[in-house]
């Protein structure tokens, strides 16, 4: 577990080490899986049941089939903004408004339903809350009983009330409440009261339109008739053809501006005659000048006037008292045509405005009667409308009494008990395993310990608790390749003292140690064993018994010694002695290779007794048993050369 929580050098978690973890634990897990979808189910009995109906219907929201007006008169009914399209009949926030509920009071009493009405005017706070509100000094307000009720009835009608609407344009009303009758009831009250205001809307609505369009018609009627006595008025008092008055003054204006402009040519040309005259500058040149100056000097009506030949090429002059005479009666014809115009222009001028006035009220009239005409087309087709209304509600369904609670979702309220009790489970088990600090995984113990040779003692589990008459006789029937492949190891670290540890595996070192000794045994190797385990047995031991230095042997097959003090002491209380390396080392004279194990706690008191010594280090760990704090520790004291699982 250790190395599940220790980051890599990638920094990322052992998924392995995970999995396992889990693994072990999947009987605790399973279990909090179980008490939590027992707890779900007990939780779904003490909650109140809801229940839920459903009534569905489709409201008469369509425009009324009046009667079309086809061509440019339903163009200008169209832009007059007269079309007879409704909006949608039906609109969310109606139905949730208060003044809605307040209606559907009357019909479902929600001040006597305790579902809904949830107000308790004698309410006690508790006393943690009395308490809090004492210290901060809270001063509860006086609260209006009957809008704390309504508030509240507003309040639970919103949340268990619902509208929706489809596609297809049908509305569904969803009712929830503790009892299936009553949510059915609220249900079908719904839709018939929806059902009957949209009626009640409509018919109002198409009463209303025909009495603003009856209004608007007599209004329309009045200005015709008022617009075409005013035509008729101003018929009456001036001309009826208006517009041909104004054009006959019109020309008459033109012809006089046009005798006036040629009067004034006339004028001018004789004016400077009567000064050539009076100058007596009356040559040839002096004539081409007047005709270059007055181009009318050489036309017909300039020489009629004055009497002189109307022949181009012959020019005399006239005598100077024609040419006065002439030109007093051409000043005189000239203001005469002024005056003329001025009047006549008069004439034109009260002709403009009597014509402005005409068109004025003819537009009046015909803007009158195509106003008068369109509404009448428009109270026909609405007053057939009125007569024929058919309704287009459905009912597609009633609300019906439920037979099973739609709240709370067992199957929900059971999944989530299952889920929250997986996660309480997982969480609770790595907090445990935490707690643990052993390897789940063999993968996690081989590269914690980190050893030359690794190896599964399964093999070995047959050799537990055997004697060394009864490991030779199994080792010469079946031979282990684990104990072959240990051999080779301690034989190339070319060592005399092997230690065996186990750290809670299920072969003690002891069993480990004595089946070596039996295997590496031969004619010219003698193997010692000496258990250093508090726990193992005290053998009995013959006074006759072979001594070896300071150790006396308990038991010897073969070339295989297993030895113990040669004192009372036990073999751990030969560890805390001085000479204890010296002891040890006596044995070599007469002892090849020697076996020191030790389990648990106590391999870790030998390994400090030999610390600083070349020895061949072997430990039996068990993946989910070992603690990594324990294979840290003796790692630390003696290198682990060679590693046993199970």
């Amino acid at each position: 577990m250790q190395d599940l929580l220790d980051t890599e050098s990638n920094n990322e978690i052992d998924l392995r080490e995970l999995f396992a973890t889990l693994w072990v634990y999947k009987l605790f897990i399973v279990s909090t899986c179980v008490l939590g979808v027992i707890f779900g189910g007990y939780y779904t009995q003490r909650l109140n049941k809801e229940y839920t109906s459903v009534a569905i219907f489709k409201l008469d929201a369509n425009k009324p089939k009046g009667m079309s007006i086809a061509g440019d008169l339903g163009a200008i009914v169209s832009l007059s903004g007269l079309g007879t399209e409704n909006p949608r009949a039906i609109k969310l926030d109606q139905i949730k408004g208060r003044i809605f509920i307040e209606k559907l009071d009357e019909k479902l009493n929600f001040q006597a339903d305790t579902y809904f009405n949830t107000y308790n005017p004698n309410s006690v706070d508790p006393n943690w809350k009395s308490v809090i509100k004492r210290i901060i000094g809270w001063q509860k307000s006086p609260t209006d009983t009957q809008e704390a009720i309504w508030q509240g009835i507003v309040r639970n009608y919103s949340k268990n009330v619902a509208i929706n609407f489809t596609e297809e344009g049908s509305v569904q009303i969803t009712i929830t409440h503790e009892i299936p009758k009553r949510a059915a009831e609220i249900a079908n009250v719904i839709m018939d009261t929806l059902i009957t205001n949209a009626k009640n809307t409509k018919n109002k609505k198409q009463d209303q339109m025909l009495s603003y369009l009856s209004d608007t018609l007599a209004q329309a009627l009045s200005d015709l008739e008022s617009s075409q006595s005013k035509l008729k008025e101003f018929t009456l008092k001036n001309s009826a053809l208006p517009l041909e008055s104004f054009t006959a003054g019109s020309l008459e204006l033109d012809a006089l501006r046009e005798q006036l402009n040629r009067t004034s040519k006339l004028h001018e040309a004789v004016a400077a005659l009567s000064l050539m005259l009076q100058n007596k500058t009356t040559d040839q040149n002096n004539y081409f000048t007047l005709r270059q100056k007055f181009p009318i000097v050489d036309q017909v009506e300039f020489r009629r006037i004055l009497g002189q030949n109307e022949i181009i090429s012959s020019w005399s002059w006239p005598e100077t008292s024609s040419v006065d005479a002439v030109f007093d009666t051409l000043s005189e014809r000239k203001n005469r045509l002024q005056s003329k115009i001025n009047a006549s222009q008069i004439d034109a001028e009260q002709s403009v405005l009597a014509l402005e006035a005409y068109a004025k009220l003819e537009r009046e009239a015909k803007i009158a009667e195509a106003t008068y005409t369109v509404l009448i087309e428009q109270v026909k087709a609405q007053s057939m409308s009125a007569g024929y209304q058919p309704d287009e509600s459905e009912i597609y369904e009633y609300a019906s009494v439920s037979i099973r609670p739609s709240a709370p979702k067992q199957r929900l309220i059971l999944a989530l008990g299952a889920i929250f009790g997986l996660f309480f489970g997982i969480v609770l088990s790595l907090l445990y395993a935490l707690y643990r600090g052993v390897y789940y995984s063999l993968k996690s113990l081989r590269t914690g310990v980190q050893a030359q040779f690794t190896a599964s003692i399964r093999n070995l589990l047959p050799l537990r608790n055997k004697s060394l008459e009864d490991l030779n006789t199994i080792l010469a029937r079946k031979p282990r390749t684990v104990l072959r492949d240990i051999a080779i190891e301690i034989n190339m670290n070319d060592t005399t003292q092997v230690v065996i540890t186990s750290l809670c595996a299920k072969l003690t070192s002891n069993d480990v140690a004595q089946a070596l000794a039996s295997y590496m045994q031969s004619d010219t190797i003698k193997v010692g064993v000496i258990n250093f385990s508090s726990k193992s047995k005290k053998p009995d031991i013959e006074k006759e018994s072979l001594s070896i230095g300071s150790f006396i042997v308990s038991e010897s097959v073969g070339n295989v010694s297993i030895l113990r003090p040669n004192d009372d002491l036990a073999a751990m209380e030969l560890l805390s002695q001085r000479d204890f390396a010296k002891k040890v080392h006596s044995l070599n004279s007469n002892i090849d290779l020697l076996f020191l194990c030790a389990d648990n706690n106590d391999a870790i008191c030998l390994l400090r007794a030999l610390q600083g010594q070349k020895n061949f280090h072997v430990t039996l760990a068990r993946s989910k048993r070992t603690k990594t704090t324990d294979l840290v520790h003796i790692s630390s004291l003696l290198r682990i050369q060679g590693l046993l699982h199970d």
